[in-house]
């Protein structure tokens, strides 16, 4: 009897170490973005003046995600300007942060801004990593240049684009240079490079910490009762 006592309760204790791993799953993750935008610095009117986009896609409409975008560093001379536009879960400034949430199937943050002209710009980019059961949230970066158009990638007009699948799947793509800007056909293409994203830290969630929380004490309370 005292074998069979053992089994349960070491059988509980990984049970609720299994849930809480599992549950740690959906903590966000912290990266720094880095893009260089120097080039943007010295284009004549138009293409410029220039505006970042945010875009994130909710995809099967099951879970809920968030990304914050914060620390925003433009460099010397740069910096936001105008005021934001908005559409579905996005809200906040490109001077304190920027939150997108999976609260509409397309939610998108545009505001403008000036480019440094020595530093690259970055930002920090916290992601929840809910995976949908079929289709993944998208979250993706563009730059409108003053036709309200995206600076041509190499892929989809996107420099960023990141499905929360698990693990992430995170891509980077640079400016197409055999495209003029749309919103100037007759000036040269701009040529970006694709931006860095580096893996800050993992953010524990409230709700992690609870669903961990409740698993340890369940176990515990499971335990007793056998005893």
């Amino acid at each position: 009897m005292n074998r069979r006592h053992d089994f349960l309760r070491w059988f509980f204790a990984l049970l609720g170490f299994w849930w809480g791993l599992q549950s740690a799953i959906c903590q966000a993750i912290s990266y720094t973005i880095t893009m260089d935008t120097i080039p943007l610095a010295t284009q004549p009117t138009p293409p410029g003046p220039f505006a970042l986009e945010f875009q994130f896609i909710d995809g099967d409409g099951t879970m809920s995600n968030t990304v914050r975008l914060s620390n925003f560093d433009f460099g010397p001379g740069g910096g936001p300007t105008g005021s934001p536009t908005t559409m579905g879960g996005a809200t906040g400034n490109l001077t304190g942060t920027v939150t997108l949430t999976d609260s509409s199937f397309f939610n998108e943050f545009i505001q403008g801004f000036t480019p440094g002209t020595t530093t690259p710009l970055s930002f920090l980019l916290d992601i929840t990593g809910n995976v949908e059961p079929t289709i993944p949230d998208t979250f993706s970066l563009a730059i409108f240049d003053s036709s309200g158009a995206e600076i041509p990638t190499s892929f989809a007009d996107a420099f960023l684009q990141i499905d929360l699948t698990h693990p992430l799947t995170i891509n980077t793509y640079a400016s197409d240079t055999g495209v003029a800007p749309r919103g100037c056909p007759t000036c040269p293409p701009i040529a970006l490079t694709a931006p860095t994203v580096e893996l800050t830290a993992p953010v524990p969630e409230p709700g992690t910490l609870l669903l961990l929380l409740s698993g340890v004490v369940g176990t515990i309370l499971f335990q007793r009762r056998l005893r």
